[in-house]
């Protein structure tokens, strides 16, 4: 019988979730989100999203979530707002480089058809340039 001790080391801590706006031509807002998204995580998730779009308009906006491994049903419900309020304006929300875990999650709760995916950043950009 093998004993686990709650101090046990269970690996290293996850990254606290954070949010840069990213370079991109006009029409477009690249948020680039790190970590896990979780509830923890919402007040800075708004604030990147209002950074990025400003009062520009938009046609995209691609959230780079490459290094997101983890995603809860807190942070999906604003991705779907933001989904709602961008599709209200005539613009588009881009999921790029989806780790498994979280195209899991959009899988289970049948909200992957909402969105449009890439497979990571350089690729978005490309289709919401036409390059």
């Amino acid at each position: 019988m093998t004993e686990h001790s709650p101090h046990a080391d269970t690996g290293p801590l996850p990254r606290p979730f954070s949010v840069a706006v990213g370079e991109s031509p006009d029409g477009v807002a690249v948020l680039v989100l790190e970590g896990e998204m979780d509830m923890a995580g919402i007040r800075a998730f708004r604030a990147g999203v209002d950074e990025a779009l400003g009062d520009r308009e938009v046609r995209t906006v691609i959230l780079d979530m490459s290094e997101v491994p983890f995603m809860d049903s807190s942070m999906l419900r604003e991705l779907l707002r933001l989904n709602q309020e961008l599709r209200q304006q005539g613009a588009w929300p881009v999921l790029a480089g989806l780790q498994p875990s979280v195209r899991r999650l959009l899988d289970l709760t049948r909200t992957t058809e909402l969105f449009r995916l890439a497979d990571g950043r350089e690729s978005a950009l490309r289709r919401a340039t036409g390059g």
